[in-house]
């Protein structure tokens, strides 16, 4: 059997983790990740832009000494991201308890579909950075040769970055639904 590599491959592996790690944690630590993520999404962008715009280009240079300056913050707004997840994660203060479902079945199905959102904002996001997006300043149309390419090879990163607003809205609302109907029950 040949396994050829690809992008497609990638970030199908890349939502099985998320989507494994969320039945090992849990459907409430897995809300929690999203939660995380959002506030991560903020601060990455907020400090990547920050740095991008008052930091000399020597000194990106010097940390990042491989990288131009523009992919020096797309690298320097996901490793400030994923830590930030990282730490709320396991250290934020704060909880979220939806409580049991009805059903273990309906518990187990809910779970897979919130990790599953989880898999598609982190990974959605990632390129989002990597295509030179930002959240708190207006970027006009994509110019980075990278997510082009990536796009062009793969038919699940090119629906992840083009439906990104998507990606990112849906946690939010499926999260809301669910706590008004915990709240009904």
């Amino acid at each position: 059997m040949n396994l050829v590599l690809s992008w497609d491959l990638f970030v199908i592996v890349f939502f099985a983790l998320i989507i494994a790690y969320s039945f090992i944690v849990g459907r409430n630590i897995t809300l929690k990740i999203i939660i995380a993520t959002y506030i991560a999404i903020l601060t990455a962008d907020g400090i990547g832009n920050i740095l991008g715009s008052y930091v000399s280009p020597r000194v990106l240079n010097l940390i990042f000494p491989r990288l131009d300056v523009f992919s020096a913050a797309i690298v320097l707004k996901i490793l400030l991201f994923v830590t930030v997840i990282v730490f709320l994660a396991m250290r934020g203060e704060f909880q979220v308890n939806l409580g049991e479902g009805s059903s273990r079945f309906f518990s187990i199905l809910v779970n897979g579909f919130f990790g599953f959102l989880s898999a598609g904002l982190i990974v959605s996001t990632i390129l989002f950075y990597i295509s030179g997006g930002s959240f708190l300043q207006v970027t006009g149309a994509i110019t980075s040769e990278t997510i082009l390419s990536l796009k062009r090879d793969s038919s699940l990163v090119r629906n992840l970055v083009d439906y990104y607003n998507i990606w990112f809205s849906i946690p939010a609302i499926a999260f809301a639904v669910s706590s008004f109907v915990k709240k009904g029950e």
